[in-house]
């Protein structure tokens, strides 16, 4: 499978993997079989793996130019991943992690210029900004030391890794 197929079938897995559990049956039966932690950890998971193959399978999809990417596209992002990496560390409940994905969707969509990637971030853009919309702006956030480490920990990992596993340096060149 290579392609628009791909992509499509990423999206369509990636879709129904969270559209799925938010109905009661199947929710409730997961929950029951695996109890709610063991389902959080498997829908965990799941999630980072089709989230994963949409990515790569946005970069394998044909190449449709859009528009340029100027060099500031690049530092927005670099400025806007501390930001949405904190706030999901820091802030208590979903509404931090639901807001740090808009925070990453919405600058990665100004930086990346072909049709893919456009409808890819795009598409996050608007699937977090629901999740906002039910789940409200972080109210509290906890601060402690651990949390401030496994922010600036998780930021360098994924700074460090972003040309490995997506094949892009996020640097400005």
């Amino acid at each position: 499978m290579t392609g628009w197929t791909e992509y499509i079938a990423a999206w369509a897995c990636f879709l129904g993997a969270h559209m799925i559990p938010m109905l009661p049956g199947p929710r409730g039966w997961l929950i029951g079989h695996l109890g709610r932690r063991g389902y959080l950890a498997a829908f965990s998971l799941l999630s980072i793996g089709l989230l994963y193959w949409l990515i790569v399978a946005a970069g394998r999809a044909p190449y449709v130019h859009l528009w340029d990417q100027p060099l500031w596209s690049r530092w927005l992002v670099n400025i806007a991943m501390p930001v949405a990496i904190l706030v999901a560390a820091l802030a208590r409940g979903m509404s931090g992690l639901v807001l740090a994905f808009a925070l990453w969707a919405g600058a990665h969509l100004v930086a990346n210029g072909d049709l893919a990637h456009a409808i890819f971030f795009a598409g996050m853009l608007v699937f977090a900004l629901s999740g906002v919309a039910r789940s409200g702006l972080p109210g509290a956030f906890r601060v402690t030391w651990q949390r401030l480490v496994l922010a600036v920990l998780v930021w360098a990992a994924l700074l460090h890794l972003h040309p490995l596993l997506i094949g892009v340096s996020p640097l400005p060149a």
